[in-house]
């Protein structure tokens, strides 16, 4: 075969397999909590930490921040069955410290090209920066960064409950008040943090 005409072929073959996959480049975002105040969800790296149903607004009322998105194409069209592990969710600051896999979408999109973020994220680390989406590793279109906020018994972020973060919880705890230890966020460092430092000591990234 001349070596043009196969030449041809292999970036014909090329384009057909590009043109299957469609390019994501908007979303519609549904999310449950609608008030103005910031909202904090407690997570721990083997994805035992709080569902969105139990994130926790300043005063440490519980309210719900399942998130839904709707992932479209080129043309706006929906994009049915878009994988799971290709949609998770960042700290705008990077301060968010993510296990493999542990903040994707609950599920693929249904074919409405609707998916979910209800279940506990495995992730640890902290930040009071907003919540952004990536989809294939770009920012969508459509997306309004959230004012979702995260803490954790994990404190230092290194994917691990240990010693490490008991000296820093001990510290903050019997300082001055510090988001980092006020992990059933309340706006107030009491034996309920202790509790849920408790419920994460020795949980770790699978």
């Amino acid at each position: 075969m001349n070596k043009f005409v196969l030449l041809a072929v292999l970036l014909l073959g090329v384009s057909v397999a590009w043109a299957d996959q469609p390019t994501v480049i908007n979303c519609n975002v549904e999310y449950a909590y609608e008030g103005d105040e910031a909202v904090t969800l407690f997570n721990l790296p083997d994805g035992s930490g709080s569902p969105f149903t139990e994130a926790h607004l300043p005063d440490g009322t519980i309210v719900d921040a399942t998130l839904r998105v709707q992932i479209l194409d080129a043309y706006n069209n929906p994009v049915a069955f878009f994988p799971a592990e290709d949609l998770w969710l960042e700290s705008v600051d990077g301060a968010l410290a993510i296990c493999i896999g542990g903040t994707i979408a609950d599920e693929d999109t249904d074919e409405n090209g609707w998916t979910v973020w209800a279940e506990p994220l495995g992730a640890s680390g902290h930040s009071q920066s907003r919540c952004t989406l990536l989809v294939s590793g770009m920012y969508a279109q459509g997306w309004v960064n959230l004012d979702l906020r995260f803490n954790s018994a994990d404190i230092n972020g290194d994917g691990a409950v240990n010693l490490a973060d008991l000296g820093l919880f001990s510290s903050y705890y019997y300082g001055a008040y510090t988001f980092e230890a006020d992990l059933f966020f309340d706006g107030a460092l009491n034996l309920v943090d202790v509790a849920y430092f408790a419920r994460g000591a020795g949980t770790s990234c699978p």
